[in-house]
């Protein structure tokens, strides 16, 4: 008998909370927390006289009769859209202006909420309606000399260790709810690349990079780097944690905590607005001008765009398209095109060596990128000595093969005239 055969008696009603639905279909905290900010805006502010009572009631009305009424759910969402973008219509200095980049923001949460309780709508017609995006003055990355300047102007550990992560690895803003369990050092002993070393080997061996385990235990999951520079921020900093806290961190204890004896998580909004202050002090923020809405650099963002420039420029020993794809899977991003996960699979050992190409490129310390760049040139050129040896040694068994044939050509004459002959010549 079949040991997944369903009877009547095993089938459920699905009769939960729309609410429980929504957030069983998000799996990083950080996602969950903004979905459900711009959620609970919507259906408490914009939906404000459209539906009654609170956020949890007016999510399951809102589901509800989007279920009993698809043309209403449509209208609805339709005159949201219609809302919004007459927003990103006024002038850029009007306080109301909405950047059409961010358009679909809107929609995303109620779409989860919508799917995640099985109500069908027909996207592609509201999609339809979204704005052309203006990506004139989309802003930039952070130079090297601004995180330099950065680090200059801070004492704190906690503070330099954000920085030296954030722009070295790339990670989005909502990424930083990292445990301890998720950082993995990289090794490196002779010419062997190690994920485990042994008592044994820890003198020999040496950090070369970190592996950062992003949304670890979801489907999201995708494996960053750090540079040896940014391994060491971290590692002093889990020092200053365990003085505070009073013992070393465990496991599953989160990395960026709040200040204080209990390790609670400093959460990515609180880490976000660290910087923001640092970025004061260090004089690289001012109040903005009259009608500017936006910083050209995201205070969190510039780092990942920072990485992103660095690591596509950094050269590479693959070809073009291969680079490009696994400096593409380090971002999170799906690659070339949406089959590229799928069907370009990469052992994390070759991430690793495609990321070491960029270290010295990603390292802020001019003195610590000095290092990496003499140590890069050395093993460059220990590898093309390496390869020197072998031309070599091939020339050299080349030209045995050729006194032995000559050899044998006098010994046995008949075996190159006789075209006939069955014997070592065949």
């Amino acid at each position: 008998m079949d040991k997944l055969k369903i009877n009547s008696e095993d089938i459920q009603k699905i009769d939960r909370n729309p609410l429980e639905l929504f957030y069983d279909g998000l799996r990083a905290e950080a996602t969950k927390d903004r979905y459900t900010r711009i959620l609970r805006h919507i259906l408490c502010n914009v939906f404000e006289t459209v539906l009654t009572g609170t956020f949890e009631e007016r999510a399951a009305q809102f589901v509800r009769k989007a279920k009993n009424d698809p043309d209403w759910a449509m209208s609805i969402l339709l005159s949201l859209s219609n809302k919004v973008k007459q927003r990103t219509r006024l002038p850029k200095t009007d306080p109301d202006y909405y950047n059409p980049t961010s358009f679909g923001n809107y929609f995303k949460p109620l779409k989860k909420l919508l799917d995640m309780n099985g109500v069908p709508v027909v996207w592609k017609r509201i999609y339809a309606t979204y704005p052309e995006h203006d990506n004139k003055n989309s802003g930039r990355g952070y130079s090297r000399d601004e995180i330099q300047k950065m680090l200059r102007f801070t004492s704190s550990s906690f503070n330099r260790a954000v920085i030296l992560v954030a722009s070295s690895s790339g990670i989005r803003e909502g990424a930083f709810t990292l445990k301890w369990k998720d950082v993995m050092p990289v090794y490196k002993i002779d010419d062997e690349i190690l994920l485990e070393i042994t008592e044994s080997q820890e003198r020999k061996a040496k950090v070369i990079c970190a592996i950062l385990q992003i949304y670890q235990g979801t489907s999201e999951y995708y494996p960053a780097f750090i540079t040896p520079e940014a391994y060491d921020a971290l590692m002093e900093y889990r020092s200053t944690w365990a003085k505070e806290v009073g013992r070393e961190p465990k496991p599953g204890d989160p990395m960026f905590k709040i200040s204080g004896k209990v390790p609670i998580m400093c959460r990515p909004v609180a880490i976000k607005r660290h910087i923001e202050r640092l970025l004061v002090t260090a004089g690289l923020r001012h109040e903005l001008s009259a009608g500017m809405r936006r910083y050209e650099v995201p205070v969190m963002n510039g780092f990942r765009r920072y990485f992103n420039k660095v690591n596509k420029e950094s050269i590479s020993k693959d070809s073009p398209l291969a680079s490009l794809i696994k400096k593409e899977y380090m971002m999170a991003h799906t690659g070339l095109v949406k089959l590229d996960r799928n069907y370009f699979q990469t052992h994390v050992l070759e991430l690793v060596e495609e990321y070491l190409n960029a270290v010295p490129n990603l390292t802020i310390s001019d003195e610590d990128r000095e290092k990496a760049m003499n140590k890069k040139l050395r093993t460059e050129n220990n590898d093309l000595h390496q390869k020197n040896i072998r031309i070599v040694e091939l020339e050299k068994n080349q030209e045995m093969m050729t006194r032995w044939m000559m050899r044998f050509k006098e010994i046995y004459p008949e075996m190159f005239l006789d075209e006939n002959f069955v014997g070592i010549k065949k």
